[in-house]
């Protein structure tokens, strides 16, 4: 099989894309990991170098994580299977509800680290 079968069919090419989208990731939590590190050794000896890379490389990461969210919260319905009083959820109900507690918990978490940062 030649390395580029997955760029013959759209499916497949997004398909790994998404998969791909944990590499930058990891390197992002690296790269923050060390950030914390140098400005943990002290203001005298912390200047950042990284700048706008750091901002500019977050937020392709940003897209990157909100793409490999959406597109595993939309399989859930595949996924989770429930039955409420003997009757199977239907499986847009489960990724409506995966959707909204994803909302719900990124709204908890931004309020908690706004309160942080006063």
């Amino acid at each position: 099989m030649p390395a580029t079968w997955w760029t013959r069919n759209r499916h497949y090419f997004w398909y790994v894309v998404r998969e791909f989208s944990a590499l930058p990731l990891a390197v992002w939590l690296i790269w923050l990991l060390i950030e914390i590190k140098r400005a943990a050794d002290g203001p005298t000896r912390y200047v950042p170098h990284s700048g706008y890379g750091f901002v500019i490389f977050s937020v392709i990461c940003f897209l990157f994580s909100m793409y490999h969210s959406v597109t595993f919260l939309k399989l859930a319905g595949v996924i989770i299977h429930l039955k409420v009083v003997d009757h199977p959820v239907r499986p847009r109900v489960i990724v409506d509800i995966m959707f909204a507690l994803w909302i719900i918990a990124s709204i908890v978490i931004g309020w908690v680290l706004i309160g942080f940062a006063r």
